[in-house]
């Protein structure tokens, strides 16, 4: 098979396993069975979609569907504080029977977006909406998600040649992250959602260490695969997964795949399938 197809399966050998073994932990602690099957038939279709995003090319002025993404991705997140909400915390859109968790899926693309912004020099803008999307999750409040979107924008912000401007907006972001974890939601822990992981350790040792090595894959192709073009942006995307992952050992959030829900799976092909897909020269953004 030629490099160039190979690209096609990265997404599902890189996501299948946390979602097998999250799967089968489900199983095994007498969760019904059209729970976890739906994480698999989601897995399916991202991929399905991944492929055929990455197969087509797009002739769109890359600067104007730049300004457009940001501005729908910002309409959404404001929907989360219109839904009602469980207990105060709002972090979710329903649409229909199904609840979106709307930050699994928008940070990764937020990270992108904003990291392509400041490399084409459009510092002012990027910083503006790096604060609105902080505010947001602070007010959510979301401890986990704000951390693992904070951390990567400081590490892109820290590039910014306005010393005092750059000094001032990490301040903000880092009193708004340590603000979160003192206000953390009282809402319980979901066993096959954010306490998978326990679940996976009642099957034993063994499945234990291949369940943390299946979370390990997930930000692996953003840290060892990414291309020069865009080498600090890629490695971002790799550290916001890597934090949403730490963060589940401190608190009640979702483990990322290996539990239910098809909003972390839609976020993670989303930003594997940028990572994967031809790139143009930044310079088309310009």
């Amino acid at each position: 098979m030629k490099k160039h197809n190979l690209r096609y399966f990265l997404p599902l050998v890189v996501t299948l396993p946390s979602v097998v073994v999250g799967a089968i932990a489900m199983k095994f602690n007498g969760i019904p069975q059209m729970i976890f099957a739906q994480n698999l038939a989601y897995l399916l279709i991202a991929w399905l979609v991944s492929c055929f995003t990455v197969s087509i090319r797009h002739k769109t002025n890359k600067k104007i569907s730049l300004k457009i993404m940001m501005v729908i991705s910002l309409i959404i997140y404001m929907l989360t504080y219109i839904d009602g909400g469980i207990g105060g915390v709002h972090r979710w859109i329903s649409i229909g029977p199904i609840r979106l968790y709307v930050s699994s899926i928008l940070l990764p693309v937020f990270i992108i977006q904003l990291g392509t912004l400041f490399s084409v020099k459009n510092e002012m803008l990027a910083i503006v909406i790096t604060i609105i999307v902080s505010i947001m999750l602070f007010l959510q409040p979301d401890a986990s998600q704000l951390t693992a979107f904070v951390v990567p924008m400081i590490i892109i912000i820290s590039k910014v040649n306005r010393s005092v401007l750059r000094h001032i907006v990490t301040i903000l972001l880092v009193t708004l992250v340590i603000l979160s974890w003192f206000f953390l939601d009282s809402l319980p822990a979901v066993p096959h959602v954010e306490e998978i992981v326990k679940m996976v350790s009642n099957m034993g040792m063994l499945w234990l260490t291949l369940g943390y090595a299946s979370l390990a894959m997930l930000p692996s192709p953003f840290i060892l695969l990414a291309p020069k073009s865009f080498e600090l942006l890629s490695r971002c995307v790799g550290l916001y997964f890597i934090i949403i992952i730490i963060s589940t050992w401190f608190g009640n959030f979702p483990v990322p795949l290996m539990g239910f829900g098809v909003s972390p799976i839609i976020g993670y092909f989303v930003a594997i399938t940028w990572l994967i897909k031809d790139k143009t020269d930044l310079q088309n953004y310009v």
